[in-house]
Protein backbone atom coordinates (compact mmCIF):
# COMPACT_ATOMS: atom_id res chain seq x y z
CA UNK A 1 0.00 0.00 0.00
CA UNK A 2 1.37 3.73 -0.58
CA UNK A 3 2.09 5.56 2.28
CA UNK A 4 0.44 8.52 0.64
CA UNK A 5 -3.05 6.02 1.00
CA UNK A 6 -1.62 4.88 4.41
CA UNK A 7 -2.28 8.02 5.62
CA UNK A 8 -5.55 9.20 4.06
CA UNK A 9 -6.52 6.13 5.77
CA UNK A 10 -4.81 5.56 9.36
CA UNK A 11 -4.97 9.45 10.24
CA UNK A 12 -8.29 10.07 10.19
CA UNK A 13 -9.50 6.61 12.04
CA UNK A 14 -6.69 7.64 14.55
CA UNK A 15 -8.43 11.21 15.23
CA UNK A 16 -11.91 8.67 15.56
CA UNK A 17 -10.56 6.45 17.66
CA UNK A 18 -8.86 9.05 19.88
CA UNK A 19 -12.76 10.13 20.00
CA UNK A 20 -14.26 6.85 21.04
CA UNK A 21 -11.62 6.21 23.37
CA UNK A 22 -11.35 9.57 25.28
CA UNK A 23 -13.83 11.67 24.18
CA UNK A 24 -17.53 10.51 24.20
CA UNK A 25 -19.11 9.34 27.30
CA UNK A 26 -18.83 6.89 29.55
CA UNK A 27 -20.67 3.72 27.81
CA UNK A 28 -20.35 0.43 29.78
CA UNK A 29 -19.69 -1.91 27.52
CA UNK A 30 -18.14 -4.44 29.77
CA UNK A 31 -14.70 -5.21 30.39
CA UNK A 32 -14.52 -7.36 26.91
CA UNK A 33 -15.96 -4.37 24.80
CA UNK A 34 -13.64 -2.13 26.42
CA UNK A 35 -10.89 -4.36 25.93
CA UNK A 36 -11.69 -4.68 22.39
CA UNK A 37 -11.94 -0.93 21.61
CA UNK A 38 -8.85 0.09 23.79
CA UNK A 39 -7.12 -2.93 21.17
CA UNK A 40 -8.85 -1.34 18.34
CA UNK A 41 -7.38 2.08 18.75
CA UNK A 42 -4.20 0.90 19.63
CA UNK A 43 -3.81 -1.11 16.92
CA UNK A 44 -4.77 1.82 14.31
CA UNK A 45 -2.10 4.27 16.19
CA UNK A 46 0.14 1.52 16.24
CA UNK A 47 -0.36 1.31 12.24
CA UNK A 48 -0.23 5.11 11.81
CA UNK A 49 3.48 4.87 13.84
CA UNK A 50 4.82 2.27 11.66
CA UNK A 51 3.56 4.46 8.33
CA UNK A 52 5.93 7.15 9.89
CA UNK A 53 8.34 5.21 10.84
CA UNK A 54 8.22 3.79 7.12
CA UNK A 55 8.36 7.23 5.96
CA UNK A 56 11.62 8.43 7.70
CA UNK A 57 13.71 5.10 6.72
CA UNK A 58 12.78 5.84 3.33
CA UNK A 59 14.09 9.54 3.44
CA UNK A 60 17.38 8.06 5.03
CA UNK A 61 17.97 5.79 2.00
CA UNK A 62 17.35 8.67 -0.29
CA UNK A 63 14.14 7.59 -1.74
CA UNK A 64 12.63 11.44 -0.58
CA UNK A 65 14.06 14.13 -1.59
CA UNK A 66 13.96 15.62 1.37
CA UNK A 67 16.37 14.91 4.23
CA UNK A 68 15.06 12.42 7.02
CA UNK A 69 14.09 14.11 10.13
CA UNK A 70 16.25 14.41 13.24
CA UNK A 71 15.59 12.15 16.39
CA UNK A 72 15.11 15.63 18.01
CA UNK A 73 12.28 16.69 15.47
CA UNK A 74 10.57 13.19 15.60
CA UNK A 75 10.41 13.62 19.28
CA UNK A 76 9.32 16.92 19.19
CA UNK A 77 6.25 16.23 16.97
CA UNK A 78 5.30 13.06 19.01
CA UNK A 79 5.49 15.26 22.09
CA UNK A 80 3.25 17.89 20.40
CA UNK A 81 0.64 15.66 19.22
CA UNK A 82 -0.12 13.68 22.83
CA UNK A 83 0.50 16.93 24.36
CA UNK A 84 -2.39 18.91 22.19
CA UNK A 85 -4.18 15.26 22.53
CA UNK A 86 -4.38 15.42 26.48
CA UNK A 87 -4.77 19.57 26.02
CA UNK A 88 -8.18 18.92 23.96
CA UNK A 89 -9.36 16.10 26.49
CA UNK A 90 -8.62 17.89 29.30
CA UNK A 91 -10.61 20.99 28.00
CA UNK A 92 -13.03 18.82 26.72
CA UNK A 93 -13.93 17.02 30.34
CA UNK A 94 -12.38 19.11 33.05
CA UNK A 95 -15.97 20.83 34.01
CA UNK A 96 -16.92 16.76 34.55
CA UNK A 97 -14.18 16.81 36.89
CA UNK A 98 -16.52 19.35 39.40
CA UNK A 99 -18.54 18.81 41.77
CA UNK A 100 -21.50 20.99 42.89
CA UNK A 101 -19.63 22.27 45.66
CA UNK A 102 -16.18 22.80 44.07
CA UNK A 103 -14.82 19.65 45.27
CA UNK A 104 -13.56 16.60 43.12
CA UNK A 105 -16.44 14.47 41.12
CA UNK A 106 -16.73 11.06 40.93
CA UNK A 107 -16.04 11.31 36.87
CA UNK A 108 -12.63 12.45 38.10
CA UNK A 109 -11.28 8.89 38.50
CA UNK A 110 -12.33 7.85 35.39
CA UNK A 111 -10.55 11.38 33.37
CA UNK A 112 -7.32 10.82 35.42
CA UNK A 113 -7.41 7.51 34.22
CA UNK A 114 -7.79 8.34 30.78
CA UNK A 115 -5.38 10.77 31.02
CA UNK A 116 -2.99 8.77 32.43
CA UNK A 117 -3.17 6.40 29.47
CA UNK A 118 -2.26 8.98 26.79
CA UNK A 119 0.97 10.06 29.07
CA UNK A 120 1.75 6.35 29.27
CA UNK A 121 1.53 5.78 25.53
CA UNK A 122 3.50 8.66 25.15
CA UNK A 123 6.12 7.27 27.15
CA UNK A 124 6.27 3.87 25.33
CA UNK A 125 6.39 5.52 22.05
CA UNK A 126 9.52 8.25 23.15
CA UNK A 127 11.37 4.68 24.73
CA UNK A 128 10.91 3.06 20.98
CA UNK A 129 12.34 6.42 19.03
CA UNK A 130 15.16 6.59 22.07
CA UNK A 131 15.87 2.75 21.03
CA UNK A 132 15.75 3.37 17.32
CA UNK A 133 18.36 5.93 17.22
CA UNK A 134 20.53 4.73 20.19
CA UNK A 135 24.01 5.40 19.35
CA UNK A 136 23.42 7.03 16.06
CA UNK A 137 22.92 10.03 16.71
CA UNK A 138 24.71 12.28 19.64
CA UNK A 139 22.57 15.71 20.41
CA UNK A 140 24.81 19.10 19.25
CA UNK A 141 25.51 22.49 19.29
CA UNK A 142 22.00 23.15 17.20
CA UNK A 143 19.78 20.97 19.27
CA UNK A 144 21.53 22.83 22.51
CA UNK A 145 20.23 25.85 20.71
CA UNK A 146 16.77 24.67 19.97
CA UNK A 147 16.08 23.34 23.10
CA UNK A 148 16.87 26.35 24.92
CA UNK A 149 15.06 28.68 22.70
CA UNK A 150 12.17 26.66 22.92
CA UNK A 151 12.62 26.37 27.07
CA UNK A 152 12.53 30.16 26.76
CA UNK A 153 8.81 30.39 25.29
CA UNK A 154 7.45 27.68 27.55
CA UNK A 155 9.13 29.85 30.56
CA UNK A 156 7.65 33.14 28.98
CA UNK A 157 4.03 31.27 28.05
CA UNK A 158 4.03 29.93 31.44
CA UNK A 159 4.90 33.31 33.33
CA UNK A 160 2.26 35.04 31.34
CA UNK A 161 -0.13 32.57 32.60
CA UNK A 162 0.07 32.58 35.94
CA UNK A 163 0.54 36.63 36.04
CA UNK A 164 -2.73 36.88 33.97
CA UNK A 165 -4.40 34.72 36.65
CA UNK A 166 -3.41 36.18 39.61
CA UNK A 167 -3.76 39.73 38.17
CA UNK A 168 -7.70 38.28 37.24
CA UNK A 169 -7.98 36.92 41.10
CA UNK A 170 -6.42 40.27 42.44
CA UNK A 171 -8.69 43.14 40.77
CA UNK A 172 -11.90 40.84 39.67
CA UNK A 173 -14.92 41.44 42.44
CA UNK A 174 -15.21 38.85 44.66
CA UNK A 175 -19.32 38.36 43.75
CA UNK A 176 -17.58 37.29 40.17
CA UNK A 177 -15.19 34.64 41.18
CA UNK A 178 -17.81 32.30 41.89
CA UNK A 179 -16.57 30.14 39.30
CA UNK A 180 -12.70 30.02 40.92
CA UNK A 181 -13.57 26.53 42.84
CA UNK A 182 -10.60 24.77 43.97
CA UNK A 183 -10.72 21.94 41.51
CA UNK A 184 -11.43 24.67 38.56
CA UNK A 185 -8.48 26.39 39.52
CA UNK A 186 -6.60 23.32 39.65
CA UNK A 187 -7.53 22.45 36.49
CA UNK A 188 -6.48 25.73 34.88
CA UNK A 189 -3.37 25.27 36.31
CA UNK A 190 -3.17 22.17 34.85
CA UNK A 191 -3.90 23.71 31.69
CA UNK A 192 -1.60 26.13 31.44
CA UNK A 193 1.15 23.93 32.26
CA UNK A 194 0.26 21.34 29.27
CA UNK A 195 -0.17 24.07 27.58
CA UNK A 196 3.65 25.40 27.88
CA UNK A 197 5.19 21.59 27.48
CA UNK A 198 2.91 22.00 23.75
CA UNK A 199 4.40 25.42 22.75
CA UNK A 200 7.66 24.00 23.79
CA UNK A 201 7.51 21.39 21.30
CA UNK A 202 5.76 23.29 18.67
CA UNK A 203 8.45 25.85 18.96
CA UNK A 204 11.64 22.86 18.79
CA UNK A 205 9.51 21.20 15.99
CA UNK A 206 9.03 24.46 13.96
CA UNK A 207 12.43 24.73 14.45
CA UNK A 208 13.64 21.87 13.61
CA UNK A 209 11.28 21.82 10.42
CA UNK A 210 12.79 25.45 9.07
CA UNK A 211 16.16 23.92 9.48
CA UNK A 212 15.79 21.11 7.39
CA UNK A 213 14.03 23.05 4.17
Amino acid sequence: MKQSLRYLIFVPLSVLAFYALFVLPDIDLGWPGGLAVLAAAWLIWYQLWLTLRASAQAAQRGELAKAAASPGEQGAWIGLLFTAAILVYFALRSPLMVAADGGLAPEATSIGRHIGMLVVGWLVVMQVLRNHWRDRVEADERDRTIEARANGWARGSISVFVVGLAVTFAFTPVERLHWAQPMMVSNLLMMGLVASCALEYAVTAVAYWRDRH
